[in-house]
């Protein structure tokens, strides 16, 4: 069983820095269904870089996965004028790593063969258009949604929970039955779409929405508190800056279970 979660945002940030904008959406809800102490944390940042959609998804919960509901596997959005973006690359965050799977000789942390994007959902959650995923969920199952990239896990992309989602406290040795033996992105993937529109600005994102494990599940059923997370400006800055070095030379720690 999955669960995913949905809020609203009422507050924006919007800073430019050399030509960058950026916002932080973020969700701390406690859901039916988890083990005691379980809490689930995620974050998803849009950038705006030349005129590129930049989004950082991560799983920023501090507890130990023990099943597929812990893996974040998507986001969904509305995205004003419903534009058809191009998705460019799918790549590890810095300091991330893919955990539970061997990756071939010189991997450079380009995983965009596990992750899909559509505009066209008709399915998702609260009627919402767009969203990116590692898992099927039923409409990214066509090999057309994905990302430019290599099939890393060698079985039908998107799976399941393969690549997604884990938490930097997921401790290997303690994983059993649906994500025993799962490849899992610990815990940052950074997405760069192309065609936005000439006057595209990040207040024509709204109603993000955080998918976990493999099958959706109505929102209703979820319960929690939802949050705007505000970056400093240095934080934005930083990130603004550093993209697209740590696309090229970004450190990515690779460590097979």
């Amino acid at each position: 069983m999955k669960k995913f979660v949905s809020f609203f945002v009422a507050l924006l940030l919007c800073v430019v820095v050399s030509k960058a904008h950026g916002l932080t959406y973020g969700l701390t809800v406690t859901a039916p269904g988890n083990n005691p102490g379980e809490t689930n944390k995620a974050s998803a940042t849009f950038v705006v870089v030349n005129m590129n959609l930049v989004v950082t998804l991560s799983n920023i919960a501090t507890y130990d996965p023990n099943d597929a509901q812990d893996i974040l596997t998507g986001v969904f959005l509305n995205i004003a004028g419903d534009p058809k973006l191009t998705p460019i690359s799918a790549e590890l965050g810095p300091d991330s790593s893919v955990v539970g799977h061997s990756l071939p000789l010189g991997f450079s942390g380009d995983v965009g063969g596990e992750w899909a994007y559509r505009n066209d959902l008709t399915k998702a959650p609260g009627g919402l258009n767009e969203g990116i995923a590692a898992a099927n969920l039923k409409q990214f199952g066509n090999k057309k949604y994905l990302f430019p990239g290599d099939n890393l896990e060698g079985g039908k992309a998107p799976g399941g929970i393969d690549f997604g989602l884990t938490t930097l406290a997921d401790l290997p040795n303690n994983d059993r039955g649906s994500i025993k033996n799962k490849g899992l992105i610990q815990n940052t993937i950074v997405f760069t779409f192309s065609g936005l529109p000439a006057d595209f600005g990040l207040s024509d994102i709204t109603d993000v929405t955080f998918q976990y494990g493999k099958s959706l599940r109505s929102a209703e059923e979820i319960t929690g508190e939802a949050m705007a997370l505000i970056p400093e400006p240095n934080t934005i800055m930083l990130v603004a800056a550093g993209l697209a070095g740590a696309f090229a030379f970004g450190r990515r720690k690779i460590v097979p279970r």
